[in-house]
């Protein structure tokens, strides 16, 4: 009897134990169940409060939060939640006050991306933010800003009419940019000169990264931009110009507003042997990342007794690494004007909806450690364009007659001289030897020759100018006379200042330009 009431007890006391454990499982599940729905109700209730998430780790977006959570709860129209945070984004990089950084959505992206590839649809010109103003930094060669008579330093204040004021560069391309065959209306500001508006005709634009010629005797390499795959093109170019036996060569960056830093490397890889500093990348706290060529270089670089360099004031960024590198480590001449004077490095930071943002994050500095950072580099050889580079920009709907006294009269001046049309006195009054001179043009292009410089007679006047501007490329021409003993570097560089009489260069200081690109 007492082995069994002994059963019966560790019977009943491991069915005790059994039934504590399962309810115990119960209590455990109920409470787990329980928590997620109470946290599943609080999140659906409160969705839309930034604020619930990160501020106990990052105090500093309190505000940010806050406002967020204002804005979306009270505003008195439904607000769109994706706009603020983008514009909030953009706000952010504004912040910096670098006209280098910008965050881009989705489109704005896609058009970076295109333009690295050397492919797009606009007027072919390369602009910039200097404070609230956008600047031309870089009109490229053969494209409808160029043959406008678009310049370097030409301000833009409005697009078809609409104010630019406020705008950042990436806002100015949207405005810009548009269907081949299409037109757009730039309003137009030189120097100190009053607006003008251009009408410009967009065309898909092709950047040819890299050209070359043969020009009496001497081999011309252009590089446009530093793209994907520059550096190819520009090898192919080095043995093509060594096959031609040539002995000297030009390496020709002017209106170059720069592009992949990479390409820069291996293009100076060209010159320079394996193991060498390029340049130097500088972060901020000061430390320094010594940038190296990888590569042989091409044999054919030797083929050359002088290798000249020319850049003017449209050479920026990548084209000054190269530059700078040459000129630090061979002993290469440089030819043309200072130039730009951009030393900052930007880096790209993709998202998963393909947005991206493009900040500064080093400074560059030559092999000597030099920074060029609004000094530009200083050519060995000033060449100084004409005046008739940097006439005043003139519109057909302006109206210049006798007795008038106006800043543009004297580009009008100095355009009918170059064209052949003997001028002597030099200043902004519309005089009786002016009208004359408009008179014979007029004649001679068959329109009335009435002595007024308006319509048909302004823009044949500016079309011839680009003509001769384009047949006849004066600092090049001035490099070959040197090169070919013509001339001593004192006599060529006296010859660019005397024909520059009228209308002083750009001085850099009134520069100062930061580059993005259209």
């Amino acid at each position: 009897m007492s082995e069994e009431n002994n059963d019966k007890n560790v019977q009943h006391k491991l069915r005790s134990v059994q039934m504590n454990i399962f309810w115990f499982i119960v209590i455990i599940l109920t409470t787990i169940i329980a928590s997620v729905v109470i946290t599943a109700v609080a999140i659906s209730n409160n969705q839309e409060r930034a604020v619930n998430v990160g501020t106990d780790t990052r105090t500093e977006f309190a505000k940010l939060y806050s406002v967020y959570d204002t804005l979306t709860e009270n505003y008195y129209e439904d607000v769109d939640s994706d706009a603020l945070i983008e514009s909030s984004i953009r706000g952010m990089v504004e912040g910096l006050e670098d006209p280098y950084s910008e965050y881009m959505n989705i489109d704005e992206t896609d058009e970076f991306e295109e333009s690295i590839t050397g492919d797009f649809e606009g007027i072919g010109a390369e602009v910039m933010q200097e404070g609230s103003k956008i600047i031309i930094s870089s009109p490229m060669k053969g494209s409808p800003a160029e043959e406008a008579g678009i310049e370097p330093g030409d301000q833009i204040l409005a697009v078809d009419g609409e104010s630019l004021e406020g705008m950042t560069t990436t806002e100015a391309v949207q405005l810009i940019r548009g269907e081949r065959g299409t037109d757009v209306v730039l309003t137009i500001q030189r120097g100190s000169g009053s607006p003008s508006d251009i009408t410009i005709t967009r065309d898909t634009i092709h950047i040819d990264s890299v050209t070359y010629e043969e020009i009496e005797g001497v081999g011309h390499i252009s590089v446009n931009r530093f793209q994907q795959g520059t550096t190819d093109e520009f090898s192919g170019f080095i043995d093509q110009a060594a096959e031609d036996d040539v002995d000297e060569l030009i390496v020709d960056f002017r209106y170059n507003p720069g592009g992949l830093l990479n390409e820069a490397v291996t293009l100076i890889n060209q010159f320079i042997e394996p193991d060498t500093a390029a340049l130097y990348l500088e972060d901020n706290q000061g430390n320094q990342q010594e940038i190296l060529t990888e590569n042989e270089k091409n044999p054919n670089a030797e083929s050359f007794d002088e290798v000249y360099i020319l850049i003017n004031e449209g050479s920026a960024s990548a084209s000054e690494v190269f530059t700078g590198a040459l000129d630090d480590l061979t002993d290469v001449t440089i030819a043309g004007t200072t130039s730009f004077g951009k030393g900052v490095v930007q880096r790209t930071s993709e998202f998963k909806d393909n947005s991206m943002l493009k900040y500064t994050n080093t400074k560059w500095l030559t092999p000597d450690k030099t920074w060029v950072q609004d000094k530009g580099i200083t050519p060995d050889i000033e060449l100084i364009n004409p005046d008739y580079y940097r006439i005043e920009l003139l519109t057909e709907d302006e109206v210049f007659a006798e007795g008038q006294t106006n800043e543009k009269v004297l580009s009008i001046k100095v355009a009918l001289d170059e064209l052949g049309y003997d001028i002597t006195n030099f200043n902004d009054t519309f005089d009786a030897e002016l009208t004359e001179a408009v008179m014979a043009y007029q004649s001679d292009e068959n329109l009335e020759a009435d002595g007024i410089v308006t319509g048909e007679t302004t823009t044949g006047i500016l079309s011839d100018i680009r003509d001769q501007i384009n047949d006849n490329d004066a600092q090049l021409n001035y490099l070959i006379d040197y090169i070919n003993g013509d001339m001593s570097i004192k006599e060529i560089e006296q010859e660019a200042r005397d024909n520059a009489p009228h209308i002083p260069p750009v001085i850099e200081d009134e520069q100062n330009l930061n580059d993005e690109e259209e």
